[in-house]
């Protein structure tokens, strides 16, 4: 009997417009009556979660940054998984190197070794990645105003940023040369105790290696008395892998890459047909059988 859903949110939660829907929201909330806990598994920062959960009346516990940080459902900080300082900096070194451009998520914020020009330029980018009907001036516009973007600091001098009892739990890198960012992702991932995945196929994700989506939530679970098979996942994409790699109970999005629809148990609908609703249906509908 499933006791513990936890889902990705872009490509997955998310519709095309980057909403939960009604339906979900709806599913949500019965899968929550029946006593199922519900949890957000993503790659996304607090900040950008708890407005949306806010929004539809939504509170859970949230694994963040890919695994790199933990959240009870009042949004405290349980658990918190942060790279060695001296690997952070190589990645930085690596990444300028190929003026490949990066959001560095922090204890204290968001930073980047960009300069502003720069920075905008890589979130224009991001934003046309979500909002492919944007126009590149569109993209711009739309990026100058977006938290990722106003929110970001910047780095003018590395070791006094690295001096500032600094901890930096999450990279991430979007660029619209994939086979570059195939390159990055294959030399960065030579670096012992990193993992390296994706949320889409033209970008990377950085973290500690036991800071995975599938890693903590099986801790989760433990800590909440919930067996492995009690849990269900839903994802989409690269950094979704390790939850389906960790418990059985696994659901693939019909919009899913391939290499997640392999391993998967259970294929549901797409993103855009409440496929995450449709999945929390169908245990809901087990459970009185």
């Amino acid at each position: 009997m499933i006791k513990l859903i936890a889902s990705d949110m872009d490509g997955t939660l998310l519709n095309d417009k980057h909403e939960i829907s009604e339906e979900n929201v709806k599913a949500i909330k019965k899968a929550e009556e029946a006593g199922i806990t519900f949890a957000i598994s993503t790659g996304r920062e607090y900040d950008t979660v708890e407005s949306l959960l806010k929004k539809n009346d939504i509170k859970c516990q949230c694994v963040l940054m890919n695994g790199a940080e933990y959240r009870d459902e009042d949004g405290n900080i349980v658990e918190e998984i942060n790279m060695k300082q001296e690997v952070a900096k190589k990645i930085i070194l690596m990444l300028q190197e190929k003026k490949v451009s990066a959001r560095i998520f922090t204890n204290k914020g968001i930073f980047t070794t960009d300069t502003e020009e720069e920075a905008l330029k890589e979130m224009a980018y991001r934003s046309k990645s979500f909002n492919p009907e944007f126009t590149k001036e569109q993209a711009i516009e739309y990026a100058k105003t977006q938290p990722y973007f106003t929110q970001l600091q910047y780095i003018s001098n590395l070791d006094e940023f690295f001096e500032d009892d600094i901890q930096v739990r999450k990279f991430v890198a979007f660029h619209e040369d994939i086979k570059l960012v195939e390159r990055m992702k294959r030399e960065i991932g030579k670096i012992e105790g990193l993992a390296v995945s994706s949320s889409f196929r033209d970008n990377m994700e950085i973290t500690h290696e036991t800071a995975q989506k599938g890693i903590i939530l099986a801790k989760v679970a433990e800590k909440m008395g919930i067996n492995r098979d009690e849990v269900m996942v839903l994802g989409d994409s690269f950094n979704d892998y390790s939850m389906f790699t960790e418990f059985t109970e696994s659901v693939a999005m019909g919009n899913a890459i391939d290499e997640i629809k392999e391993i998967a148990k259970y294929i549901t609908d797409t993103n855009v047909n409440d496929g995450v609703a449709k999945a929390i249906y169908r245990v809901l509908e087990e459970r009185q059988n």
